[in-house]
């Protein structure tokens, strides 16, 4: 089985099936498959050759679903940009990829023409709307090209997918995924979602975290599911496109559960049609957890994994644990995924021990390819066939993976290494907290300081003491900041990522 046999054999078994719905727009499986080919056949005419790149700007939309085949069954290698980065980034990162078309929305002609100039090998531009001024339509491609299937071998090994990272300290880097690790990413996710046919699935994050486009919508397409594009990411759109779709399965980043939660709590959408919503991104305390399933009930699955390989743990509904000894569990994400071995090891490379903070390092059939021009960074990440992930976690006797924070932001005081999320769980408890951040700040006495700084409720107003000593009665005294500043937000990254380096730097 090869990606690219996916939409062909899903129109063979489920013609008559909704594959996706955007708003208004609704096809079946034959009518995708034929979209597909009719658009891959486009690009092969245009000049496109296997291995070239193409560059997707847009907001959500169907042609995400439709391209992610395109590019599949054309043995192109396909990447979506994030249209609000700086716009010099955008256009380094076009050219780093040697994309040779970019495919926009129409609100994106205007900024991909101011592009144009320093763009070195695109040579096609379509835009998802009419034609005009060198820009060919993409719906006049669809309709104007057979739907044959394109004759374009494809190898497991062929690169598919380009995935841009955070970027939060500097270019993001291009993440190479092949036909064969993004198979092992569906057989995985398909069993962290446990798809079925008749899911209907809800695709709610920004198409510009290009990942996901990949790993969140193959598993469903794998299955023959349906797949529901929202338009508008906020919780009351999220809420009622669940209630009128009768959406079954979706992902989460964790900034949107605490916001699904807040507007179910007063507006009541019959989401009783979801039987599993999996949940990524920065760990959540454990109240906001008990505040989801009290909700939407025991429904949740918490998913660690990155853009270089995903997913590594995975903690099932069935353990979120709400009382007793095995509450702690809630904080963990899980034990090691279905095909993956993760460890936690010393800068030897060595197992710690239980309780013990190391690095979490995975190997498994999902590892990326490398990153794209960087032989140095590609082996300095993936050492021996694990992917060293750069973030700091523990593993206790039952195999329960928990996250410590990144490598880079390790605090060191006294002589111990601190794990930042277990302080920020604690300060999390007091009722006026939104948001908190730990980093350790330069300190001659104790090599670093703990510093907290923190987000307040609207309207609620505490002091620096009244953290101190909540940190106080439920840390060792290493552990508690000696200071906390109080600021209106804290920096993210556009996929909603604390920035840490930005407050160390202030």
């Amino acid at each position: 089985m090869i990606t690219s046999d996916i939409p062909r054999r899903n129109a063979r078994r489920y013609p008559d099936k909704a594959a996706v719905i955007f708003e208004d727009t609704r096809y079946t499986f034959k009518e995708l498959n034929d979209r597909v080919n009719s658009m891959a056949n486009a690009l092969v005419d245009m000049g496109l050759k296997k291995g070239d790149r193409i560059i997707l700007i847009a907001d959500s939309c169907n042609q995400y679903l439709d391209m992610l085949w395109v590019a599949a069954k054309a043995g192109l290698a396909i990447s979506s940009l994030n249209p609000q980065i700086p716009r010099q980034q955008l256009s380094q990162l076009i050219n780093s990829s040697g994309a040779r078309a970019i495919i926009m929305g129409e609100n994106y002609r205007d900024l991909v023409e101011s592009l144009r100039p320093e763009l070195e090998q695109v040579k096609n531009y379509i835009v998802i709307g009419a034609s005009d001024g060198g820009m060919k339509s993409y719906q006049e491609l669809v309709s104007s090209y057979p739907s044959s299937e394109p004759e374009v071998e494809i190898d497991g090994e062929d690169l598919l997918f380009l995935s841009s990272s955070g970027g939060t300290t500097g270019l993001p880097k291009q993440i190479m995924h092949t036909h064969h690790s993004l198979l092992g990413m569906m057989m995985d996710l398909a069993w962290v979602y446990d798809t079925r046919h008749e899911d209907i699935f809800l695709f709610a994050v920004p198409p510009f975290w290009a990942h996901l486009v990949a790993y969140v919508m193959m598993p469903s397409s794998y299955l023959g599911c349906t797949i529901v594009i929202v338009k508008e990411i906020t919780a009351s759109a999220v809420l009622r496109v669940i209630e009128q779709k009768r959406v079954t399965t979706t992902f989460l980043a964790t900034p949107l559960l605490s916001q699904l939660v807040e507007v179910q709590q007063t507006n009541k959408y019959d989401c009783s049609s979801l039987r599993r919503v999996i949940v990524g991104g920065t760990p959540l305390p454990a109240e906001i957890w008990k505040q989801a399933i009290k909700t939407f009930g025991n429904i949740f699955g918490q998913l660690y994994g990155l853009s270089e390989m995903s997913p590594i743990c995975f903690l099932p509904p069935e353990e979120f644990v709400l009382e007793g000894p095995k509450v702690k569990r809630l904080r963990s994400c899980g034990r090691e995924a279905l095909n993956i071995e993760a460890r936690v090891v010393n800068d030897l490379g060595e197992d710690v021990r239980p309780g013990e903070i190391g690095e979490i390092i995975a190997k498994g059939e999902s590892l990326m390819k490398g990153y794209l021009n960087a032989p140095r960074l590609t082996g300095e990440t993936i050492k021996g066939g694990y992917l060293y992930t750069g973030d700091l976690g523990t593993l206790d006797e039952d195999g329960y993976f928990y996250l410590a924070g990144r490598k880079k932001d390790a605090i060191v005081t006294q002589g111990k290494l601190l794990s930042s999320s277990e302080i920020e769980d604690i300060i999390y408890r007091h009722p006026a907290v939104l948001e908190a951040a730990v980093i350790g700040v330069s300190d001659e006495e104790l090599g670093e300081a703990v510093k907290a700084i923190i987000v307040l409720k609207e309207g609620r107003k505490i002091t620096g003491e009244e953290i101190i000593h909540l940190c106080e009665q439920n840390l060792p005294p290493y552990a508690v900041p000696r200071s906390v500043d109080f600021v209106d937000s804290l920096p993210k990254s556009p996929i909603g990522k604390t920035l840490k380096y930005a407050l160390r730097e202030k």
